[in-house]
C-alpha cells in the first residue's frame, strides 16, 4: 500500500498520493493555493510550471509587479470574489458594512492520520486528511479546507470550514465544499437527470465555453438532478479513457457549476446552493459545508463507478449493514393501497408463507385516520378501526409464518386533516396570511423547530419501542415551498433550507442509533433523494416508484453510475404496470430485481400455484447471488440509452463467481446474434457458464458470448459463472 501525505517545502507543493492517483496543489505568489494536478500517479517532482502566470489584456492585477498578472488567468484552489478572478466564486462573504471582498491566503497547515467526522452531517468514515488554514487577515476570518485520500480507491473527499473571530457577525452567501479548475475544456460533461418514475436518466453533451449547472432549489437532492456529474474525454467510454466525477455527500438543495473560461480552463464546484441561501455566522461560530467526493478514473466510466461502489460500501454505509444480507420484503402497496383490514394483511402474510420472502412490510395508511392520502400523516398512532389488535396481531402472523415485520413512515410531513396539525398549525413550514402550495394533500413540517424534531423521535420511537419491527420505510413525498420558518426570526429565514436537512439528518441519527437492529430503508416518492448523505443512514433507498422491468434498465443502469447495486431497492410487481401500464415477462421482472435489494409488490391472492413457484424459485436464485450485489464489482457492458439491449455483469472481487443479466428492449425482425464481451473477469481461469459450458477468461473477455436472435420484448437471460479447476 502506497498512501502518502507529503508538503514539499522548497516546491512549495502538496501532494495526496495512492497506488493509483496524485492530487497536488501549491502555495503560489501572494499565499493563494493554486491547483496542479489530479490524476494518475505521479512522483513528486516540481511541476508548479501547470500554473505558470499568463498573460492577458484586462485582466486586473494583484501583483504590483506584473501589470498583466491576475487570479483571472491561474488555476485555483479555492477561488475568492472581486479579487481580479471573474469566475465562478467558491466562496462569498458579507460583513455588518456591506463588504463582500474576503482575501483568503495561506497560514498553515496540518496532516492527521483519521480524518474528523463533520459536525450534524454526514461524512466518509477514516482516511489521512490534510488540512490547510487560509486566513482573511482584514475581516478577522479561518478558512480550513479538508483533504482526505483513501488508500483503496482514486479518490479524494472535500469540504470547507469557515471560522468567524471577528467582533461582528458575517453573512455566509456562499461556501462551496470544493473548487477544482482543470487546465483544458475538452470535456463531455454527463449527469443524471430525470424526474418522478423516471429518476437518474444518463444525459452526455459536449462541455462549451460558459457556465453549466445542476442543482436543486427544492430543499432534497431531487429527482431531477442527482447531485453529481462527471467530466470525461470525449473517446472515453466504459472501460476506456478518463473520467473525473464529483458527488456531493447532501441531500438538501445543492448547486454543482462548470465554467469554461477564457483560457480554456475548466473550473468546477459545488455545495449548498447559494440561491436564497444567507446563514448568519456570529462572532466565535463555525460553518461547514457537505463533503464532496471526487473520483479520478483513466479506465473509463465503469472504473469510475467501481470506485464509488467500494468507497460508499467500505467507508460510508452503516457498517452493520454495509455486507450484511437484506431483507426480501413483501410490501402490501401496490396489493391494497389504503384499503385494507387486519384480515388483509394476515391473508397476504399467509400467502407468503414458504416463498422465501423473509420480511412483511406493512405501507402507507396504518396510522391515524389515515384512509386516503388527504388525512392523518402526522399521527404516528395506529388505526384501530383498520387494526382491530393494533400491530401486533399482524406482527404475531408474521412470526407464525417465519416473517419479521416492517412499517412505513413519512415523518417529515403532515396533513391538514390530522390531530397534529389541529395541534400544532404554527408546526409547518408557511408564510403568515399566505395560503401555502399543497401537494399530495400534505405540508411540510418544520424541521428548523426542535420540538418538532422530539414530538417525531417520541412518537415513531413509541412504535418501535412497543412492537417487533425490524424494518422501517421513511418516505418523503413532497418539496419544500413557502420557504419561511414562525420558529426563526428574520435574520435567520435564508438559513432554513440548511436547517431543515441538518434536522433531517438528526432525526435519522437518533432513530438509526438507537434503534440499531431495525433496517431502515429511505424513499422519497421513489427515488428523489438519493444521494449519499441518505446512504449513510439508509443502506438501501427505494430506486424509484416505476417497478417496470424494462424502465427499471434504465433506471438502474444510470444510478449505478455512483451508487452500489445493493442500495437500489426493486421489487417484483404486477402487470401491467401501474406506472406505465406495460406487460413484461415475469422472469424479466424477476431477474432485473435480483441485480439490485429484491422484494415484492405483488397482490399474492391473485397468484397462480405455477407463479408461486417461480417467486420461490426467484428467491432461491437471488439469494445464490445475492453476495454479489452486496460486494461484486459491476461492468456496465450495455447501455440501453445507446442500443437496443441491457447488459451487466458483476464479478466478485476474487474473481471466482459471477452473475451477468442481459435484456433485449424491442423485438426485431430477422435481428442479428448479439456477441457479448464479458469483463472484468481473470484471464487464466475456466469459468462454467450456466447452460453454456465451459470457457477460459480471456476468450469470454476477448471474443464473448453469442446469444439467440429470436429474444422478444423485454425478455432476458440471467446467467450464474464459476470459476472451475
Amino acid at each position: 500500500m502506497i498512501l502518502s501525505i507529503t508538503y514539499n517545502k522548497d516546491y512549495k507543493i502538496f501532494y495526496l498520493s495512492n497506488e493509483e492517483c496524485t492530487y497536488a496543489f501549491h502555495i503560489g505568489d501572494g499565499g493563494y493555493l493554486h491547483h496542479l494536478h489530479f490524476g494518475g500517479r505521479i512522483s513528486e517532482e516540481d511541476i508548479r510550471y501547470l500554473s505558470r502566470e499568463l498573460k492577458t489584456e484586462f485582466a486586473p492585477a494583484y501583483n504590483a509587479r506584473e501589470q498583466y498578472v491576475s487570479l483571472d488567468t491561474l488555476p485555483q484552489e479555492y477561488p475568492i470574489y472581486g479579487m481580479g478572478d471573474f469566475r465562478e466564486t467558491a466562496v462569498l462573504i458579507r460583513t455588518q458594512s456591506g463588504n463582500r471582498i474576503t482575501n483568503f491566503k495561506y497560514k498553515c497547515h496540518k496532516i492527521v492520520d483519521k480524518k474528523p467526522q463533520i459536525g450534524g452531517m454526514p461524512s466518509l468514515r477514516g482516511g489521512e486528511t490534510l488540512i490547510v488554514t487560509l486566513w482573511d487577515q482584514e475581516n478577522n476570518l479561518q478558512m480550513d479546507l479538508y483533504y482526505t485520500i483513501y488508500d483503496k480507491q482514486s479518490a479524494i473527499a472535500r469540504r470547507t470550514v469557515l471560522i468567524n473571530m471577528y467582533k461582528e457577525s458575517v453573512d455566509i452567501l456562499k461556501l462551496n465544499s470544493f473548487s477544482l479548475d482543470i487546465n483544458r475544456f475538452s470535456f463531455d460533461k454527463i449527469c443524471l437527470q430525470g424526474g418522478w418514475a423516471k429518476e437518474r436518466s444518463i444525459e452526455r453533451t459536449p462541455l462549451s465555453h460558459g457556465i453549466f449547472e445542476v442543482s436543486s432549489t427544492r430543499g432534497s437532492s431531487s429527482h431531477h438532478l442527482n447531485p453529481f456529474i462527471a467530466l470525461c474525454d470525449r473517446n472515453t467510454n466504459e472501460d476506456y479513457g478518463e473520467v473525473y466525477g464529483f458527488n456531493l455527500v447532501y441531500s438538501g438543495s445543492y448547486s454543482i457549476k462548470t465554467q469554461v473560461d477564457q483560457l480554456g480552463f475548466t473550473r468546477i464546484g459545488g455545495g449548498i446552493n447559494e440561491k436564497d441561501f444567507c446563514w448568519k455566522l456570529k462572532s466565535g461560530e463555525t460553518f461547514e459545508t457537505p463533503e464532496a467526493v471526487l473520483v479520478y478514473s483513466e479506465h473509463g466510466l465503469s472504473e469510475m463507478s467501481r470506485q464509488y461502489h467500494r468507497l460508499y460500501r467500505d467507508c460510508l454505509i452503516n457498517s452493520n449493514y454495509a455486507y450484511k444480507k437484506r431483507p426480501i420484503v413483501l410490501n402490501n402497496w401496490e396489493s391494497t393501497y389504503f384499503d385494507f383490514t387486519e384480515k388483509t394483511m394476515c391473508d397476504l402474510i399467509e400467502k407468503a408463507k414458504g416463498t422465501g420472502i423473509d420480511t412483511f412490510v406493512l405501507d402507507d395508511g396504518w396510522f391515524g385516520s389515515r384512509n386516503s392520502d388527504t388525512a392523518g400523516l402526522g399521527d404516528w398512532f395506529v388505526n384501530t378501526a383498520k387494526l382491530q389488535g393494533g400491530l401486533k396481531n399482524v406482527i404475531k402472523k408474521c412470526h407464525e409464518c417465519g416473517m419479521k415485520f416492517g412499517i412505513w413512515f413519512e415523518p417529515e410531513m403532515v396533513s391538514e386533516d390530522s390531530d397534529l396539525y389541529r395541534a400544532h398549525p404554527d408546526w409547518c413550514i408557511q408564510v403568515p396570511n399566505v395560503t401555502p402550495c399543497k401537494s399530495r394533500h400534505q405540508l411540510v413540517l418544520d424541521f428548523s423547530n426542535p420540538e418538532v424534531v422530539e414530538y417525531l423521535k417520541k412518537a415513531i420511537g413509541d412504535i418501535l419501542t412497543e412492537n417487533d419491527i425490524s424494518y422501517v420505510k421513511w418516505d418523503m413525498n413532497r418539496n419544500i415551498t413557502e420557504c419561511y420558518s414562525l420558529y426563526l426570526n428574520a435574520e435567520h429565514q435564508q438559513e432554513l433550507m440548511h436547517r431543515y436537512i441538518l434536522a433531517v439528518y438528526a432525526l435519522a441519527e437518533y432513530l438509526t442509533s438507537t434503534f440499531i437492529n431495525v433496517f431502515f430503508e429511505g424513499c422519497s416518492g421513489g427515488g428523489g433523494r438519493f444521494d449519499p448523505a441518505m446512504l449513510y443512514y439508509f443502506p438501501q433507498i427505494w430506486t424509484s416508484d416505476n417497478s417496470d422491468a424494462a424502465s427499471r434498465a434504465y433506471i438502474q443502469y444510470g444510478t449505478s453510475m455512483c451508487y452500489p447495486l445493493s442500495t437500489m431497492s426493486g421489487h417484483v410487481s404486477v402487470c401491467p404496470n401501474h406506472q406505465n401500464n406495460r406487460v413484461t415477462p415475469l422472469k424479466s421482472r424477476m431477474y432485473m430485481a435480483s441485480f439490485c435489494s429484491t422484494g415484492y409488490e405483488l397482490n399474492l391472492n391473485s397468484l397462480t400455484e405455477a407463479e408461486f413457484e417461480k417467486i420461490a424459485s426467484h428467491v432461491r436464485f437471488y439469494q445464490s447471488i445475492s453476495d454479489l450485489i452486496l460486494d461484486g464489482d459491476l461492468y456496465r457492458i450495455l447501455s440501453p440509452f445507446e442500443g437496443n439491449y441491457f447488459a451487466e455483469l458483476i464479478v466478485s472481487r476474487d474473481k471466482k463467481k459471477a452473475a451477468f443479466l442481459l435484456m433485449k428492449m424491442s423485438a426485431r425482425t430477422n435481428d442479428c446474434y448479439p456477441i457479448i464481451k464479458l469483463q472484468g473477469l481473470d484471464e487464466n481461469s475456466h469459468y462454467e457458464v450456466e447452460g453454456m459450458g465451459v470457457y477460459i477468461g480471456n476468450v469470454l473477455i476477448n471474443v464473448g458470448l453469442k446469444f439467440q436472435n429470436d429474444l422478444n420484448d423485454f425478455e432476458t437471460i440471467c446467467l450464474r459463472l464459476n470459476s472451475v479447476k
